[in-house]
């Protein structure tokens, strides 16, 4: 497992914040530029409009939505930001046009809210139609921001990284992705590994804590989770993100098991575990194809 990558600290990382001028793209900016955007890091605001849309109301607007970001960088240099404000091309979906311009731009990680402008579902396990569409359909790894995080507010200055290892390269891949994320002083990062027949856990808490040494991340540590019985993987998984009684998780970071973004079946290119925990956890989900 190497500890640089495209996106790596030499070269920055390519954030691209997909937004429409609701109340959670905003907590999506706000948590990647204010917190995990770094000095040498490159932001992309993608909007698409739909001029069909003659009725939306004026904060919904591309012109509003432009101005307020455009303001809110103010103080950052140019060459570090760039809004990308296009029309919905005839022929393509909206969250097909999101997937093009992330692929062209070479964005590293891709931002989108947990649902769009008509707020939070009654059903909460009902995705927005963005993220859907595109975590079923990756180019690049997805941050799915269900509530904003400051790290100002937390006690330690620190977010919390719960990362899920299961012993597979993309597991690891996922770690690998936020070594280049958290606050290496500040951060905790915990590598989350449940009991199963098919893992090796002494060899995955070895090679966890030897890389994230290299890394130089200060605060981490290695957990095993004992299922109960009859009690599945992704359910042991939730119940530590999500009970009252474990360490507060901000951001959850696990595999999702896309491997083309060209092709179209569920079952194939989006795992049940990452489904159930994009649907379920608290935190916010980072999903790495």
């Amino acid at each position: 497992m190497e500890a640089q990558s495209e996106g790596s600290e030499d070269n920055g990382i390519r954030w691209n914040i997909c937004v429409d001028g609701s109340d959670i793209c905003v907590s999506a900016f706000n948590t990647v530029f204010k917190n995990l955007r770094k000095g040498n890091d490159f932001t992309i605001i993608t909007h698409i409009s739909n001029d069909s849309k003659t009725y939306l109301d004026m904060k919904f607007k591309p012109d509003i939505i432009k101005q307020d970001y455009e303001s809110w960088m103010i103080g950052v240099h140019s060459s570090h930001w760039e809004l990308v404000f296009h029309h919905k091309e005839s022929g393509l979906t909206t969250q097909e046009q999101i997937v093009e311009l992330t692929d062209s731009y070479k964005s590293d990680i891709l931002v989108l809210g947990y649902h769009g402008r008509k707020g939070v579902k009654e059903d909460p396990t009902l995705l927005g139609s963005n993220v859907d569409l595109i975590a079923h359909n990756p180019v690049c790894p997805l941050l799915v921001i269900k509530r904003e995080e400051n790290r100002a507010e937390k006690e330690t200055k620190g977010f919390r990284f719960v990362v899920c290892i299961d012993g597979r390269a993309k597991s690891y891949k996922a770690l690998d992705t936020i070594a280049h994320i958290v606050d290496k002083e500040k951060d905790e990062v915990i590598v989350l590994t449940v009991a199963r027949v098919v893992i090796d856990t002494d060899a995955v808490k070895e090679r966890t804590s030897t890389f994230l040494d290299e890394a130089g991340i200060k605060n981490h540590h290695f957990e095993l989770l004992e299922r109960e019985m009859n009690e599945r993987y992704y359910e042991a998984l939730i119940d530590y993100i999500n009970i009252d009684d474990t360490p507060y998780v901000d951001f959850v970071v696990l595999a999702n098991r896309g491997v083309n973004h060209k092709h179209h079946t569920e079952d194939k290119y989006l795992g049940k575990v990452s489904k159930k925990i994009l649907f379920h956890s608290k935190a916010n989900v980072l999903l790495v194809a």
